[in-house]
């Protein structure tokens, strides 16, 4: 994957991709289109945790393995291969389009747990991408969330961003976390380049 850094013109925003920063929120109020965009996707992310909750056999799930990039289809995640990467959820809307993905990269050690989320709209554009990671640091486990929300020119509107303990309390002090797990990740602007660097049809 490549890495992802991302640079807006707000001049309230600065999303730095050094591991050992704290992301930022950002929130152009001044965009009309900005209100729209977060309830659409929140519209959008309802129905698939309906999904999840109720229609789960609409879930499609795949693999991919060391020895092969392409993402192999899998009636469920029981018996997984020793040579896993990551795994994949897969939702579909009534035309059979792909609105929902979900990558959950592999972790050996268990240490950590990342999880790469994209919403796409009617149109097929990206509207909502969320990261979430939790890992160790020391002896506690820390979560962190990120939300950015974008329009159909690809400009982003609004993004969020949040850390917890493991007591669900927000964390304001950084200097004793280590952001070790903040690997590369993408996020692609349309459910058609999606679908073509995974090779799904």
């Amino acid at each position: 994957m490549k890495k992802f850094c991302l640079f807006s013109v707000l001049s309230i925003f600065l999303l730095s991709c050094n591991s050992e920063l704290k992301e930022d929120a950002v929130f152009d109020p001044k965009n009309p289109e900005t209100p729209a965009i977060a309830k659409r996707a929140d519209t959008l992310m309802a129905e698939v945790v309906s999904v999840f909750l109720f229609r789960n056999y609409g879930v499609e799930l795949y693999v991919q393995t060391k020895n092969n990039n392409n993402l192999l289809r899998v009636d469920n995640f029981d018996n997984l291969p020793e040579n896993l990467v990551a795994s994949y959820n897969i939702i579909r809307n009534s035309k059979d389009e792909v609105i929902y993905t979900a990558e959950f990269p592999y972790s050996a050690s268990g240490e950590w747990e990342n999880i790469y989320e994209h919403i796409f709209n009617d149109d097929g554009n990206l509207l909502l991408f969320m990261r979430k990671s939790t890992f160790q640091n020391g002896r506690q486990s820390v979560s962190e969330k990120s939300e950015y929300y974008y329009n159909a020119a690809h400009k982003l509107l609004k993004k969020t961003y949040e850390i917890k303990d493991d007591k669900d309390q927000e964390i304001t002090d950084y200097s004793e976390i280590s952001f070790l797990y903040r690997f590369p990740y993408e996020q692609y602007k349309t459910r058609s380049e999606w679908l073509k660097a995974h090779k799904i049809d």
